[in-house]
């Protein structure tokens, strides 16, 4: 006689222990919390995640309330991460970088679309940057280029950019960074500048003129005070945090002022003013968070950086 199997199970009038509930973190809260850290203020973040600035705000609160710890200060600039909003955001980061991972699961491994954000000095942006973009959309047709140009270095570590073009090498865990170029920082002036006030033959004349330059008190990027590190304190009659105002000034006649060379290639209207005496050298650093330098899009655009700035005549390695 065959034996029956009994099932597994409670005995006669005992009923089945209740399945302990599984606490769900508020993981969408987490991208709140990481564009308002990236963004600074809840109007920028509301409008890179497309919401309402209130939808912003209450998420962080919801998060805040979940850990019972304040995340943010608010302060005339922006919200500040608090003691605990620092703890919290390396966890973040490690979340964002592990949901690019999954969001990747499934593509092809050589896909070739989607956006790249870069934050670049404007006048590279302007100058060398945008003309170059026609020949990558030829190579490259599905790829979305942002450009960010700004005063102060982008944060890779915190992705304010995937990839950075500036004047210095920058700082942080698990960047990938290159020299990109050299290049030379002359004065220039308008010829209808060198007709009215005359062009300094020496180095002591240009106590006798005026200059354009930049907003001394919002400079953030050292390597941008060439006019001073050059010629000392000068007579500085008009001043922009933009090199481009700065140049069309320049060609005005408003004064003489100071630029890369690759600025005022191709204008016809101004001259090199003191060439030997006064001259500055500049590096270019390109860089990349590791976690995204073998992206395939990013890479396309990290690697057409780099062959664009070589096979340029205005820049030395």
């Amino acid at each position: 006689m065959k034996s029956r199997t009994r099932s597994a199970g409670p005995g006669p009038g005992k009923a089945s222990a209740p399945e302990t509930k599984v606490a769900v973190f508020p993981w969408d809260d987490v991208q709140y919390f990481l564009e308002l850290v990236r963004k600074t203020t809840l109007l920028k973040a509301a409008r890179r995640l497309g919401v309402s600035h209130t939808t912003v705000l209450r998420r962080i609160a919801n998060l805040e309330r979940r850990l019972d710890h304040k995340l943010f200060e608010r302060t005339q600039k922006g919200f500040v991460l608090t003691e605990a909003g620092w703890r919290l955001l390396a966890h973040a980061e490690a979340m964002a970088q592990a949901a690019d991972e999954i969001s990747s699961v499934g593509h092809v491994g050589n896909d070739l679309s989607g956006p790249v954000r870069i934050a670049v000095v404007e006048g590279f942006a302007a100058r060398i940057l945008s003309p170059a973009l026609p020949a990558f959309r030829e190579q490259h047709p599905n790829i979305a280029v942002e450009v960010v140009t700004a005063m102060q270095i982008a944060n890779l570590t915190r992705r304010e950019a995937d990839i950075s073009i500036g004047l210095v090498r920058p700082t942080g865990p698990r960047l990938v960074a290159r020299r990109l170029a050299r290049c030379d920082v002359h004065l220039y002036a308008s010829h209808t500048y060198v007709e009215r006030h005359g062009e300094p033959a020496r180095i002591e004349d240009i106590d006798e003129h005026v200059f354009v330059d930049y907003i001394e008190d919002l400079i953030e990027i050292p390597s941008l005070k060439w006019l001073r590190d050059t010629t000392g304190q000068r007579n500085v009659v008009f001043s922009s945090t933009s090199p481009l105002a700065q140049l069309n000034a320049v060609l005005a006649g408003v004064g003489i002022g100071m630029f890369p060379d690759y600025i005022v290639r191709g204008e016809p209207s101004v001259r090199m003013i003191l060439p030997k005496q006064v001259k500055a050298e500049r590096e270019f650093w390109l860089a990349i968070h590791e976690d995204l330098r073998n992206v395939p899009r990013m890479a396309a655009v990290f690697n057409f950086i780099k062959a664009m700035v070589q096979a340029d005549s205005s820049f030395r390695r």
